[in-house]
This record gives C-alpha cells, structure tokens and sequence, in this order.
C-alpha cells in the first residue's frame, strides 16, 4: 500500500511548491473523462482529468475527491492512487500532482462548474492533454493501479 503522506513529505523534500490530485475517470466502456478548460483560463481550451490544487495539509486522496466533486459533481467513488508527475506551473512554480483512478458505469452524468466541455474518450482517441496528464494516462495501459484505495471524506 502506497503512503501518501510519505509521498507528500517526499515532494516537500525534493523542493516541490505546490500540490495536485486528480483523477482519471473510466466508464464500463473503458472510456475516460477529459475536461476541458474555458477559453479564459490559464491554459485556456486544454482538455485535462479533473482535478487541482490541494488545500495546505490536505491528504491527496481527500483533496482529489473534493476537486472531482467540484469540477464534476462525481462523489462517493473509490479511488485508487496511481501515480505522481512533476510539471511547471505559473510563475515558474514546481508542482506535483497525485493522482488516482475512478470507475463509474456508462451514463453517469457529470456537471461541470469549472470547464466548458467534457468527453468521454477511448485510450486510443484521447484529445490533447498536457505531458503530465499524457504520463498518468499511459499508466493505465500498464498492468494497473497500485495502493491505497479509499473513500474521501466527501462521501
């Protein structure tokens, strides 16, 4: 089972600024959940897997639940971490992002507050993402996610 706050306390140590989750969503189908960011954002029209920034001391599988919920209105699922990638962010700030998988049957809705688009797209026809989005999503094909699963407090 992964430690997560040994991973946080990791990033701290290697110098890492801020702190993400996310999760990549699938479907029966296999499908995953890509949103897309309002023409006004940073990164504006990027597709990404939902997710942001952790609030100071948040337990990244608390605060991915909590960003999933925001940007989709997707609660009660297990997550399960899957990994950890390093990017740069505004202002040149070093972040990292955990994030996890989630399942959810074909046609569940989602309600987006925070982007402007969302899909449901095969491993093999994925839009545009960013290079650490494009790092988790080549781990599914991978022989699957490992450690800790849990319920957020959100549920």
């Amino acid at each position: 089972m992964t430690d997560l706050q040994q991973l946080v306390r990791q990033a701290r140590a290697d110098g890492i600024e801020a702190l993400l989750g996310g999760v990549v969503v699938r479907d029966g189908s296999g499908r995953v959940l890509t949103v897309r960011r309002k023409a006004d954002d940073y990164f504006g029209g990027l597709w990404e897997i939902p997710g942001g920034s952790l609030e100071p001391d948040e337990d990244p599988l608390v605060g991915a639940a909590r960003e999933l919920a925001e940007e989709t209105g997707l609660t009660g699922l297990d997550l399960v971490y899957l990994h950890a990638a390093d990017f740069t962010g505004r202002a040149g700030v070093r972040a990292r992002q955990f994030a996890f998988t989630a399942a959810v049957p074909d046609g569940t809705p989602v309600a987006l507050t925070e982007h402007d688009a969302h899909r449901w797209a095969p491993l093999d026809d994925l839009p545009a993402v960013s290079a650490h989005h494009a790092e988790f999503l080549a781990r599914l094909g991978g022989p699957g996610p490992v450690g800790r699963r849990g319920r957020s407090e959100l549920d």
